[in-house]
C-alpha cells in the first residue's frame, strides 16, 4: 500500500502532466515516463525513483 506522501507527489504529477496538456501553449507536447515505474520525469535519463534507465516519450499534439 501506498504512503500518504508518494500518493499526494503521484497526484502532484498527474496533475502538472494534464494542466501541461490542456494548458499548453504551442501545438505539441512531450511527456517523459520512466517504463518500470511510471514516475513522470523532466528531461533525465535516469529514473530517480527507481534507478531504470528505460524512458519512454509520449509525443502529444
Amino acid at each position: 500500500m501506498r504512503s500518504r506522501e508518494n500518493g499526494t507527489t503521484t497526484q502532484s504529477t498527474v496533475r502538472k502532466a494534464l494542466e501541461t496538456v490542456l494548458f499548453r501553449t504551442d501545438d505539441r507536447t512531450v511527456i517523459e515516463e520512466c517504463r518500470r515505474c511510471g514516475t513522470t520525469l523532466e528531461s533525465v535519463s535516469t529514473c530517480p525513483a527507481c534507478g531504470s534507465s528505460d524512458i519512454v516519450e509520449y509525443r502529444i499534439q
